[in-house]
């Protein structure tokens, strides 16, 4: 990974001095948890598509699929701590020592062991009522797999939080890189004999090469640090409610999806998985732009916010907002216009008409939730470095209720459509509120700010995608049509962009592209 000798960091003031040290430390930190995001998101999307090329859409990728969301709900959960657990880490005033933390999430992965093996069967029926016996036994059998997954990308990421700590992100950004590659060659070697589960196994091998890679990276830097405070159970259990307390939000924030998908396993077969595919490519892009900067910037955030409380919202939050929005509009618009059609022409077998035109209008509806998920994981590390995580966390049950009658509202009305289609409402509620928490008496003026910066790159993505695509399909058909929609829709939308958004786009530049040495 190339190091950037100048850079601005998308939290930086537009047409700001070159970069402060510690300002281009935060700006190497972002990208590289941006880096190896979207790594990982790259290894994602080929076994996506590999998976729906030989598996399709059916009832048993829908059993599949559903063990899968609870994968990557407890994943984001995890990657969370990464969040939330920096102030009780960090010194001086730490109320947990690291060895300490490793005991506690020692301590979480039991019940996580238990709900994916022990009872397994019970959770496939818990997780998907409306599926068939046989496709709901692909669930059960997937679960254990995938809870042992989970548990080490769970202590994965206590080792990347610590890494965090010491500034040791190119390590971090080295394991889940590492961890990607493995899985997809994992997936490439075992598709042929593990079936459904295919993507499962990958899953694991990601895991195992990820939390290997992060404990050697932890032992190199000081491991888990001098032998103080009591390991004992009683204390153990205190602590762990209170890195969960912490996290609540977050699990909170991601069962929202297992609920939309619940509703959705009462529907047509392969819808489950197909929604699954679009949530996953919006999932990704804001993990990769919103969850990877604030990881990026916690530790500095949270030593800021003892010194200046006022300014962390304001000086981080909307122009990383703005960047995200960026990236984010082209990506969703590209989706909608050319990557569904795409795959349906390169793998005839993967999606028929019925599941591009499902991917297409599920693209679209996320494209609502992707910016209210961005808002929201933009502000959640600007609310825990100021102290306010009793607060956040309070909000997880109101969440959570809101989101299921906006979901039972949306599916009686409008079926699977109008279950996705309300599954931004709980989380533009909660953004709402941070906003009015956090910014101090400027929420006003931030809420119109990132409007613009929302609306702006969405209208000219739509405009530029879908006058890309109406150009595309007059001139010819088929995969020609879909590559020439998405080439010329990207060449149309960073022309507009760089003439409505300079400024933005020169940040942006600068910020992705190392400068030479």
């Amino acid at each position: 990974m190339s190091t950037h000798t100048q850079t601005i960091t998308p939290g930086a003031s537009l047409g700001a001095a070159p970069a402060a040290p510690k300002t281009a430390r935060e700006a190497r930190a972002g990208v590289a948890m941006s880096l190896a995001t979207f790594a990982m998101a790259a290894a994602s999307a080929i076994q996506a598509v590999l998976y729906l090329s030989e598996f399709g859409t059916d009832g048993r990728t829908d059993g599949f699929f559903v063990a899968f969301a609870l994968y990557t709900t407890f994943g984001v959960f995890s990657q969370s701590l990464r969040l939330t657990s920096v102030p009780l880490l960090v010194e001086p005033a730490a109320r947990l020592t690291i060895r300490q933390f490793a005991a506690v999430l020692g301590l979480i992965a039991v019940p996580v062991l238990v709900a994916t093996v022990a009872f397994a069967g019970p959770m496939s029926h818990l997780l998907a009522p409306g599926l068939s016996a046989a496709d709901r036994q692909v669930t059960e059998s997937a679960l254990p797999v995938l809870g042992l997954a989970t548990i080490l990308q769970l202590w994965a990421a206590g080792g990347a939080t610590v890494l965090a700590i010491r500034d040791r992100f190119m390590v971090v950004a080295g394991a889940y890189i590492a961890g990607a590659g493995a899985g997809l060659a994992a997936y490439l070697a075992l598709r042929s004999a593990a079936g459904e589960l295919t993507l499962g196994w990958s899953m694991l091998t990601m895991a195992i090469v990820t939390f290997a890679w992060m404990a050697q990276g932890l032992r190199g830097s000081g491991g888990l640090g001098a032998r103080r405070g009591s390991l004992r159970l009683p204390r153990l259990v205190t602590d762990a409610g209170v890195v969960l307390a912490r996290t609540a939000v977050y699990l909170a924030f991601n069962v929202l999806f297992l609920i939309t998908l619940s509703s959705a396993s009462h529907s047509a077969v392969g819808d489950t998985t197909v929604l699954s595919y679009a949530y996953l490519f919006a999932s990704y892009l804001v993990a990769g732009t919103g969850m990877a900067l604030g990881m990026g910037r916690i530790t500095e955030m949270t030593r800021g916010a003892r010194e200046e409380r006022r300014k962390v919202v304001r000086e981080t939050v909307p122009q990383g907002f703005r960047y995200a929005m960026l990236l984010i509009a082209p990506a969703l618009a590209g989706l909608v216009t050319a990557g569904a059609p795409l795959i349906h022409d390169l793998f005839p077998a993967s999606l028929d008409a019925h599941g591009v035109y499902l991917l297409r209008v599920f693209g679209a509806l996320l494209a609502a939730w992707t910016v209210a998920a961005l808002l929201v994981n933009f502000l959640l590390p600007a609310m825990f470095a100021l102290g306010r995580a009793s607060l956040v966390n309070l909000l997880a049950i109101p969440l959570v209720g809101l989101h299921l009658v906006a979901t039972l509202v949306g599916s009686a009305l409008f079926g699977v459509q109008g279950a996705v289609g309300a599954f931004f409402v709980a989380p533009f509620v909660f953004g709402a509120v941070l906003l009015i928490a956090g910014a101090e008496g400027v929420a006003r003026d931030l809420a119109r700010e990132m409007t613009r910066d929302a609306l702006r790159p969405l209208i000219l993505a739509a405009l530029a995608f879908g006058g890309a695509e109406a150009l595309a399909s007059a001139l010819t058909t088929g995969l020609p049509a879909a590559v020439l929609a998405g080439a010329l829709g990207t060449a149309l939308y960073a022309g507009c962009a760089a003439l409505f958004a300079r400024r933005q786009m020169l940040v942006l530049f600068r910020t992705l592209v190392p400068a030479s040495s």
